[in-house]
């Protein structure tokens, strides 16, 4: 009786090291699809210095090392070529937004903020907000956009992709373009995005969406010269018309 119990007590521990085993593949393959392979590469480097490594694990650890190994080969940016980077234009700034990119950027507060301080690039600033949204950092940060200092803490924020605003925003362009015209309908959302994005560390309310839907088909039908038979569509469904969503896409490209 008692051995039923022990093989018991031993089926459990060994499935529940199995789950365990295969969370963290898991956890390692997310990472690696999400570009994250400096995480990725800590946390196989962890497993593989414990004092057991099942066999299979450890085969699988190995092949996923060798994923995340071309990026550190690649030309990596040591600490101190990004804090000279930072001082030397758009171009070498994003190099530095790239590198933070692949590391875990809660080591690099004070060079993010002297980034912020420094770019004169929305494109810089818009990357590098990013990825502090991506990454959840509860710290505030200062930017200054368009005259105005402007404090933000990444963690409360969420990018456009996960906004209800920007959601619906896409949902008017839907209803009023998809059917009508194809190519319109493409190239308004994907100015929408981008004016979303030029709206971070803010994002776009649900009650700016349909003003903004109407802003950006504007923006787009005014590039093709088609504004008049693109209004004349729109009025046949009913869309709101109202001017009241400035755009930054006209003082702003990224």
């Amino acid at each position: 009786m008692n051995e039923n119990v022990n093989y018991a007590i031993l089926w459990r521990s060994g499935d529940i090291m199995s789950n365990y085993y295969n969370e963290c593949l898991e956890k390692i393959e997310n990472f690696i699809q999400e570009g994250k392979l400096s995480e990725a590469s800590r946390l196989i480097d962890e497993e593989l210095s414990m004092p057991y490594v099942p066999i299979e694990f450890e085969e699988k650890l190995k092949e996923l090392k060798k994923e995340t190994l071309p990026a550190k080969k690649k030309n990596m940016l040591s600490d101190e070529e990004m804090e000279t980077y930072i001082e030397k234009g758009e171009i070498f700034q994003l190099l530095v937004v790239k590198e933070l990119k692949e590391r875990n950027i809660r080591q690099y507060l004070d060079l993010i903020q002297r980034l912020f301080d420094v770019t004169e690039s929305m494109l810089v600033k818009i990357s590098l907000i990013e990825i502090c949204i991506d990454q959840q950092l509860t710290e505030e940060f200062k930017i200054n956009k368009d005259g105005l200092d402007v404090h933000f803490v990444p963690a409360a924020c969420v990018l456009p992709q996960d906004s209800d605003g920007f959601d619906s925003c896409l949902e008017y362009l839907k209803q009023w373009l998809e059917n009508e015209d194809p190519t319109l309908y493409d190239l308004c959302k994907q100015t929408a995005l981008k004016e979303a994005y030029l709206h971070l560390p803010f994002e776009i309310e649900e009650t700016e969406a349909e003003d903004m839907a109407f802003a950006i088909v504007m923006y787009v039908s005014e590039m093709m010269e088609c504004e008049e038979t693109v209004k004349k569509m729109l009025c046949e469904k009913n869309a709101s018309q109202k001017a009241t969503f400035e755009l930054l896409l006209y003082s702003n490209t990224i």
